[in-house]
């Protein structure tokens, strides 16, 4: 698998006003003092606006004869050209086909036809290196994973680890803006990692897409399940914008020990809560389909779909696969009753408030 894992190097384009004038003039009146014709001459030459270039780095897979490569959508955020280096030494330029933010993956594709540093035409029609995906369902904790990829610029480093957890949700790992439920692993993820594969050491198959790592923690890294990239790698290679419902509101999951710790508290602010294995609702947000559907706080919800859920990621889960724009039925427990609301969900939008409404 290791030659079909590249590097990706970015440039973007910024450009920023410059205020170093307007703080030259600022200190000159504070002081009481009129610039000098030297400074004025300064200031004068000093263009309003300054242009830079801010280079990134990463990795990715190739994962199709015609050139489509597979990595992180936070690797190539915003750049402005793109290359990518194969481990035989041939370099091309690549174009962003798509991209998806909340799952935190993107689709490229090499522009074999701009094949740069001087490298033969001939070496460019050289058919490109494919991986393989796996079936990350199948994945068992303690299984032995590689990760690939080009930390530090250093091309086709190779880690070893086991899977040390699976489905660790988007709050968990800390990225509360995702909806992933995310491969745990303690292969080593530096910098540069980033977009490159996880693979199975068994079938040599990728089965997930390192991502990150734990804030002040050693040894643990977080990669996406390629069945979830999988779902979404067509579309995205066709240039589609991947729609992700969200109800508008936040959960926790309950259990009936923490539910009966608050109703021991003749203080609690939440009042009776049912004691069951279920989500409670703890804020609905407003103009959101869920308080069209009159969903209310301290709502315990129970079933999704049909389904049962008794934790908050099973609920995510669930409203995240759900049809947009169509009915999806919730049962909830309010006030000892069960009761069973239809709720149309909608595509995941930005909110002043908050990064994103997740579920």
């Amino acid at each position: 698998i290791g030659p079909a894992v590249i590097r990706i190097d970015t440039e973007t384009d910024i450009e920023r006003a410059v205020q170093i004038g307007e703080r030259l003039e600022s200190n000159n009146e504070s002081n009481g003092q009129k610039p000098t014709e030297d400074e004025e001459g300064v200031l004068d030459s000093l263009p309003d606006r300054m242009k830079f270039i801010q280079q990134g780095q990463g990795s990715g897979v190739i994962f199709c004869d015609e050139g489509l490569v597979l990595t992180n959508a936070h690797v190539v955020q915003g750049a402005s050209r793109v290359t990518v280096t194969l481990t035989d030494g041939r370099r091309f330029r690549a174009e962003v086909k798509g991209a998806d933010d909340i799952v935190d993956i993107a689709v490229l594709k090499i522009v074999t036809s701009e094949e740069i540093n001087g490298v033969s035409s001939g070496a460019s029609q050289l058919p490109l290196p494919v991986a393989k995906f796996g079936d990350s369902d199948e994945l068992r904790v303690g299984q032995f994973v590689v990760a690939v990829g080009s930390p530090g610029g250093l091309d086709n480093t190779v880690t070893m680890g086991i899977i040390s957890g699976l489905k660790r949700s988007s709050e968990v790992v800390g990225l509360v803006h995702k909806k992933v439920d995310f491969i745990q692993t303690d292969a080593a993820i530096n910098p540069g990692n980033s977009g490159g594969p996880l693979v199975d050491v068994e079938k040599g198959e990728i089965i997930g897409i390192n991502t990150c790592i734990r804030a002040n923690m050693e040894g643990t890294s977080f990669a996406v399940p390629i069945n979830k990239a999988k779902a979404i790698v067509d579309d995205l290679a066709e240039g589609k914008h991947i729609n992700h419902g969200y109800v508008g509101v936040s959960m926790a999951s309950l259990t009936p020990d923490l539910a009966r710790q608050n109703n021991a508290d003749p203080n609690s602010p939440n009042g009776f809560i049912p004691e069951v294995n279920g989500v409670v609702i703890t804020r609905v947000y407003p103009k959101t389909p869920a308080e069209v559907a009159g969903l209310r706080r301290l709502d315990v919800v129970i079933e999704i779909g049909g389904q049962q859920v008794e934790r908050a990621d099973d609920a995510q889960r669930l409203i995240d696969g759900a049809s947009i724009g169509e009915n999806l039925t919730m049962k909830v427990m309010r006030n000892g009753k069960e009761l069973t609301v239809e709720v149309k969900p909608e595509v995941t939008q930005m909110n002043e408030s908050l990064t994103y409404i997740t579920i």
